[in-house]
């Protein structure tokens, strides 16, 4: 286990809810998706999901589209989010 990234991710509160709703998700989820559920705006899910994407949590399923981006979590997301729970 990363112990900073553990911590970096308790640090923050969309952080962590960010990659707890991804992880329970049954399939690749959108940020409009995300902004519905944790009732953020669609500016701090993108703003999240690129930390959590450069913190290799997450990754982005079609990076190249400029609109409807989907994400999964990674395995390390996968254990990171089971270890925090």
């Amino acid at each position: 286990m990363d112990w900073q990234i553990v911590a970096w991710v308790k640090r923050g509160k969309r952080r962590k809810s960010v990659l707890e709703y991804i992880s329970k998700s049954s399939g690749p989820v959108s940020t409009n998706e995300m902004k519905k559920s944790l009732k953020i705006a669609i500016s701090q899910a993108s703003a999240t999901l690129k930390e959590l994407r450069q913190k290799g949590l997450v990754e982005c399923l079609n990076p190249n589209d400029k609109i409807g981006k989907l994400y999964r979590i990674k395995e390390k997301g996968k254990n990171l989010s089971k270890w925090m729970n």
